[in-house]
């Protein structure tokens, strides 16, 4: 029997293998598809990037750079009465979705616009969701 093994040790030896070939199958359709999700998320991000560089001299927002930049806009029911009424307003871009800014020292801690006469809006930074 000199360099043999017995049928018994092949076939677990075989079992092992095969188990062994189909984790790893598995493990790589996972990682393929972590990779395809990045690599998706790297082009939209530069998609996103591009179009807000073609729009980043414009004065006015005009209809075309809407529909360039943003998918849709939540605009929620008002709270409070009076002067102390708020709406909350969720803009969801094209290609990365909300925008998250996150919180740093060197941002206020919310920019408010008056629009017009009796109106003012408040951006909150890093609020969205």
């Amino acid at each position: 029997m000199a360099g043999k093994i017995s049928d018994d040790r092949f076939m677990k030896m075989s079992q092992r293998y095969d188990e062994e070939q189909q984790q790893l199958k598995k493990d790589i359709a996972e990682l393929q598809c972590q990779c395809d999700k990045e690599d998706d998320r790297a082009f939209c991000k530069e998609q996103f990037l591009r179009a807000v560089r073609k729009f980043m001299e414009m004065r006015t927002l005009t209809p075309i750079i809407l529909h360039e930049l943003v998918e849709r806009i939540d605009v929620y029911h008002i709270q409070g009465k009076g002067k102390d009424r708020t709406q909350r307003i969720v803009i969801h871009y094209n290609f990365i979705g909300t925008l998250d800014l996150p919180q740093v020292e060197e941002y206020p801690d919310n920019v408010v616009l008056d629009s017009r006469q009796g109106v003012a809006i408040e951006y909150l930074v890093g609020k969205a969701g």
